[in-house]
């Protein structure tokens, strides 16, 4: 038979379960954790917005830098073609004016773009700063209720805990290491009972009663081998 205060303190570890569980289904704690989700997806936005204007603002510079050196070509050509009188060299640097010219309205059209993508940014940035006062405000108050229900359960959770402190001094160490490597699997209870001589208290799957037998030679409990409680035989 396992301790009885094992038993009793796995007892009061289902009664804090318990209490956690509806914290964290209460309805103020799931609006706080929206909240806070919609806020750091504003938050995360807004830096990708930031980002992308300096990137905007590092394309126009360029665009308008290549305009700068399109233009002082341009004019140089222009003013060879004053000078020149042969028809051949002519057409030649009219051809190559004219490609500087086409040159001038690509780069034209390119910062037309940067200028149009740049007030979007600018819009998407409005609109989400817009936003954040509002989720920050939801998240605040669906905290604070939160936290009311949360002081509220304080007492008992403390009652709780001191309650098993105690019971702790008097646990087998061995056997209270096996609970805690057990539940912090995820198991609870992690001690159940044998039922019909062949069946685990916690999945109620039944084993072979030979292997059950046989595991509880010479010990007072064993392990299910499909859910891995660890099931002990009742007085």
């Amino acid at each position: 038979m396992i301790q009885q205060e094992m038993l009793q303190y796995q007892s009061l570890d289902g009664e804090l379960n318990r209490i956690e569980k509806e914290l964290r289904k209460n309805e103020n704690y799931v609006k706080s954790r929206q909240y806070k989700a919609l806020r750091q997806e504003c938050e995360d936005n807004l830096l990708k917005l930031d980002a992308k204007s300096g990137d905007l603002k590092g394309q126009l510079a360029a665009a308008r830098q290549s305009i700068e050196k399109i233009t002082a070509v341009i004019e140089e050509h222009a003013k060879e073609i004053n000078d020149i009188e042969d028809v051949d060299e002519l057409n030649y640097m009219t051809k190559k004016l004219n490609e500087q010219l086409e040159l001038l309205a690509a780069v034209d059209k390119e910062i037309k773009r940067i200028l149009r993508e740049g007030e979007d940014v600018a819009k998407s940035f409005d609109e989400i700063s817009a936003k954040l006062p509002k989720l920050i405000a939801g998240f605040k108050k669906a905290s604070d209720e939160f936290n009311k229900a949360t002081e509220e359960v304080k007492p008992r959770v403390a009652e709780l805990r001191a309650k098993q402190t105690e019971l702790k001094k008097v646990i087998e160490p061995s056997l209270f290491d096996v609970y805690k490597k057990v539940s912090e699997g995820g198991k609870h209870p992690v001690f159940v009972p044998l039922r019909d001589g062949a069946r685990c208290g916690g999945c109620q799957m039944e084993m072979p009663k030979a292997v059950v037998d046989a595991q509880f030679a010479g010990k007072n409990f064993m392990r299910c081998e499909h859910c891995g409680r660890i099931i002990y035989k009742e007085d």
